[in-house]
């Protein structure tokens, strides 16, 4: 382990490189990056993060890390060329919210009072904190888009932003009281997918009750208190199993078998499988 004095010095190197590939001496191809051309790389790097998470190899999570920080570091210093707001600005400002917070942790006079539970007050005071922060953001920004409380960006994937939403909602004591409840909620909105399909007039409505269905089993996975995207993923991993096991079993090509054929094989892929 580093000492306290020799603790930053990568991360100021790391800002010194940026600034050195944007200059007039650095790359072509880091001078013309900008905010937008640079979106796609956030959202990649942060999935390639997660994907090295869940592989628990070290240095391939040291590596993911450090690509994602190079974009945090990257698009920073697009913004301090504008004298917008610099790296220090960014690190300044997300100290500053984890020890606003954080009351419990930070406030010395921070004191439960009789029969409190120190959980239910961290989360009231997170919804309060947050509730405080967004009116100040909304004096000081009046342009900014009044969004609802349960509100989640739009480019987060579609069912990881679904839960996400629920969890808001669940926040503001919006919520199933059982899992029950939300499977029962699957199998009407089932049966109103049945019934566009049979009328077969609104493609909208199709698209719109078959988004309900998904919406609501994300809503049963998350009282039951499983991620969709990991479940999922699971899911794919096994039929992309069972499928090269059909692959690798079939006498001609799959494309070339008959419905029958292909079902026996699933069959045999699901025993072994």
């Amino acid at each position: 382990m580093k000492n306290e004095k020799q603790k930053y010095t990568e991360l100021k190197n790391l800002i010194e490189i940026v600034k050195k590939l944007r200059s007039e001496e650095g790359c072509p191809w880091d001078r013309k990056q900008t905010e937008e051309t640079l979106k796609p790389y956030v959202i990649e790097e942060a999935y390639e993060v997660v994907d090295a998470i869940s592989s628990n190899n070290k240095a391939e999570i040291m590596e993911e890390l450090g690509d994602l920080l190079l974009q945090v570091v990257f698009l920073s210093d697009i913004y301090e060329e504008r004298k917008e707001f610099s790296i220090e600005d960014v690190i300044n400002a997300i100290n500053q919210k984890l020890i606003r917070r954080h009351p419990h942790v930070f406030d010395k006079d921070f004191a439960l009072k009789e029969g409190e539970c120190l959980e239910e007050v961290i989360l009231r005071n997170w919804e309060k904190i947050k509730g405080e922060e967004k009116k100040e953001k909304l004096k000081n920004m009046p342009d900014l888009p009044k969004n609802p409380s349960v509100y989640v960006s739009e480019s987060m994937p579609s069912l990881h932003r679904a839960y996400m939403v629920q969890e808001k909602a669940k926040r503001m004591g919006f919520d199933f009281k059982s899992e029950g409840g939300a499977l029962d909620k699957v199998y009407e909105e089932i049966s109103e997918l049945k019934k566009e399909l049979n009328d077969k007039t609104d493609k909208d409505k199709i698209i719109e009750e078959y988004g309900d269905i998904l919406f609501s089993v994300v809503n049963l996975g998350r009282l039951l208190d499983i991620h969709p995207c990991g479940a999922l993923n699971k899911s794919s991993d096994k039929f992309i199993e069972r499928f090269g096991y059909m692959e690798k079993n079939a006498s001609v090509p799959v494309s070339k078998l008959d419905a029958e054929s292909l079902d026996i094989l699933w069959e045999e892929a699901k025993k072994v499988l």
